[in-house]
Parts: structure tokens; sequence; C-alpha cells
């Protein structure tokens, strides 16, 4: 993984940290017995578990997930699942965005309800990783908030296992240069989840010709947005790239309207929502964003270019999640599942976890789905421990209350440079041989 997409930060404050009743509720269902052989597994089903953040109050950035992976499972079990065996999603537990109680929800799935995998982690407080990574061998596969996948081989992040913050640099200094800017501000709020992200920013814009006429990577939940957006303007800076959360930025944006005669171009990490630009497309003007997928906006203007993407879409509508098919989450609960499934496949008619385990770390080139993907290769050879090279990512601006594909050379949308070193950010490299789009 590049960067963090879904950046929790503005509604951390507030949340009790101790074990939810509503997470414990959701796990007390009726439980399996204990299997013979390998956990989980008989011989007509697979089950499986999740952890995903269904209520509390972060719940709509991380529920949609369990969509993704039950469309996904309802695709694979329609066309008579893996060796004759149905995948269950028998137990998908609710952690009430609770970071106790994702501890244990993983121990519940483990120890009572013996599931043969977790499908997946969506939540933003992932602290059942050192128990799930050093005590079990459960194969595990989820979406990455921070920095805490890597090492062990049983624990698959969307993208890879590793967040590489320093790859952004040269996509941020892209930005610049293709929008013809040269004074940029950068901004963060005080949590890890949005400071990495933006502290090399500062000294990479700068190694890249720009000038960072302002910056701020410390900046108070409770900012007064309107003193910020006065100290941007009066810096010069023509450019924002904003490390925070879709509702800081939004509320950045609205001051920053009284002062700028012509928008700014802004580049966000999160905020790549249909709804949220259908309500906010007034102060979403210029707005770029990153993306580690396809865009959404392929399909439409590409139909014929990328099949990965439309057998998503299809799916999802086909199995009923029409509602959530353009959400980031949806789509990496689709990706995970579709890994554990290749795992299971290569695993055989007798799986073993260590065997799904096995399997998935000899994959080299995971393009995140069938009918040649939605993202970028990942190598789990090496994915538990780096990233892998070169780095590529896809972009979008806002066009009024639509999004539009941007920087793309016709269907080719990626963008890619190396992990190491200082890009030529005229000549990015070509994608990976297999790449969707590419």
């Amino acid at each position: 993984m590049r960067h963090s997409v879904r950046l929790v930060t503005s509604l951390v404050v507030g949340v009790t940290l101790v074990a939810g009743s509503a997470a414990l509720a959701a796990g007390a269902m009726t439980r399996a017995v204990t299997p013979k052989g390998a956990p989980g597994v008989t011989a007509t089903q697979v089950k499986v578990g999740a952890i995903v953040s269904e209520s509390g109050p972060l719940a709509a950035d991380f529920k949609p997930y369990l969509d993704g992976v039950n469309a996904y499972f309802d695709y694979v079990n329609k066309l008579g699942g893996v060796n004759h065996r149905k995948i269950i999603l028998a137990y998908p537990l609710d952690d009430a965005s609770n970071p106790n109680t994702n501890v244990t929800d993983a121990q519940t799935l483990v120890n009572t309800d013996h599931a043969f995998a977790i499908v997946g982690v969506s939540t933003p407080f992932f602290t059942a990783h050192t128990y799930l990574g050093t005590k079990t061998i459960t194969p595990t596969f989820g979406y990455a908030t921070g920095n805490v996948w890597g090492g062990p081989k049983n624990l698959f992040a969307d993208y890879g296992s590793v967040l590489n913050y320093s790859s952004s640099v040269p996509f941020f200094a892209y930005t610049a240069k293709r929008t013809n800017q040269t004074k940029v501000a950068v901004i963060a709020l005080s949590y890890p989840s949005s400071q990495l992200e933006c502290k090399g920013a500062v000294a990479g814009l700068k190694k890249y010709g720009f000038k960072v006429t302002y910056s701020n990577i410390n900046e108070s939940i409770a900012a007064n947005w309107q003193i910020e957006a006065q100290h941007i303007f009066h810096s010069g800076a023509t450019m924002i790239v904003n490390c925070m959360d879709v509702n800081s930025n939004i509320a950045l944006s609205k001051y920053l309207q009284g002062y700028y005669t012509k928008a700014p171009v802004q580049l966000w990490l999160d905020g790549y929502d249909r709804t949220i630009l259908k309500n906010n497309a007034s102060v979403m003007t210029n707005v770029y964003f990153l993306l580690q997928h396809v865009p959404f906006e392929s399909a439409t203007v590409y139909p014929s270019a990328y099949p990965g993407l439309n057998l998503y879409f299809s799916q999802m509508v086909k199995h009923g999640f029409s509602g959530t098919e353009f959400d980031d989450v949806a789509l990496a609960g689709w990706e995970s599942a579709n890994l554990f499934t290749q795992g299971l496949r290569a695993a055989g008619k007798s799986p073993t976890q260590a065997a799904v385990n096995a399997a998935i770390n000899r994959i080299r080139k995971d393009f995140g789905g069938p009918a040649g993907g939605v993202t970028a290769p990942v190598n789990w050879t090496s994915a538990h421990t780096k990233n892998t090279p070169p780095a590529c990512e896809t972009f979008v601006v806002t066009r009024g209350a639509k999004f539009a594909m941007a920087f793309n050379k016709g269907s080719k949308p990626w963008i890619c440079f190396p992990l190491t070193g200082t890009a030529n950010l005229n000549k990015p490299v070509a994608p990976p041989p297999g790449t969707p789009g590419a």
C-alpha cells in the first residue's frame, strides 16, 4: 500500500476505549462446534469471519467493506464455490469502532467460532494485529489505516501490508507540475494517520523545485478554519496538499472560498465519494484525488477497457449492493475476498490455514480481482515487508458535481514512479505488465 486512503482523525475524538457491549452482542450468535481438522471447513462449506466497524462513531467509513466481501463470495458461490465448497461469511462481528472490542472479536473468531479465516478487517483500530500475527496462523485480510499489518505472513492488507508514506511525495509534486502550480501549502492534523502522509511533503516538494509557502502538520481537530484559510491565502499558495479527513477538508475549503477569486488546486487523500461531492460540489472545485485502483469513472469513459472493474460493478448490483458500489472500502472488500479465494483454491481439496497462507505468499502478481483486476500488482512474496515497485497511482479531479479521470493518456490511467531516488516528473515509468488499463 502506498498511502492510507481513508484517514480516520476527526471522528476519533470521544471514542471510549473500553469493551463495547454492541460488539459482544454481535459475537453472541450461535457458535460452531469445535471442528475436526481445519477449523470452519466441512464437506460443503468454508466458514469465515470478519471484524468491521458496523456501528459506533466511525461506522460510515468502514461498514461498506462487508458489501464487497459478500458480493465476491456470492459471485464465487454461484459458480460452484471452491472445490465444491461454498464460502460462507458466517461470523461478521462488529467492533463498534472500539479498539478493545477489536481484540475480543478476534479471539472469539479464533477460539469460539473456529473461523477458517478472517475476511476481513475494516476498522480504524486494528489492535488485534499482534494477537492474530503471533498467536495464530489464521489467514487475515483487511483494509489498512495504519502501519500495523507488516511482518506476519498470515496478515494480508489490501495493496500490500506495508504503508510507505514517502512514496506519495512524487505524486504531490507531479500534481503541482501538471497543474502549473509553483507555490504550495501543506496541511495535516495532529494525528499520526494524518501527519505521516504529509511529514515528507514539505521537504520533498522543495526537493522537486516547488516553494512551500505555508505548512502546518499539527493542526487541531477543532481548528479555526477561517484563520487557517487566511494563512494559506496570504502565503501566496495556489495549491494545497491536504492530508486530512474529508470533513476537515470541506471545512477549510468553505473558508478558502472567501479569500480566493479563483479556486486553488487541492490534492485530497480522503473524500473520493460521489455522495460527498454531490452535497459539497460548490466547495470542491479543482480538487484532485490520489487512488490506488482504477478510477470508477473509467468504466463509463472506456467501457471495454476494464473488465475487472465492470465485473465488480455488475456483481455488486446483482447481489443487492448497488448503494455502495462506488465506495473505495467496498472495493477493498472485493479485493480481499478475491485474494482469500485464490489461496483457498490453491490449497487444494483438503485446505488448511497454513496451506492457504503459503499459497498466497507465492503469488507474485495480485491484481485485486478476476478478469484483469482493478489494481497495480502486489507481489506477496515480499509484500509483508516492503512495497512492490514501482509506486503506481491513478488520479481523478472534480468537474462540477462529478469526478473525471485526470492525467490519463486515453484509457491508460496509471502514473508510476520508482520507489527510491528522485523521480523524473517528466517521465513517469511504465506500470508493471498486466496492470489493468496499462
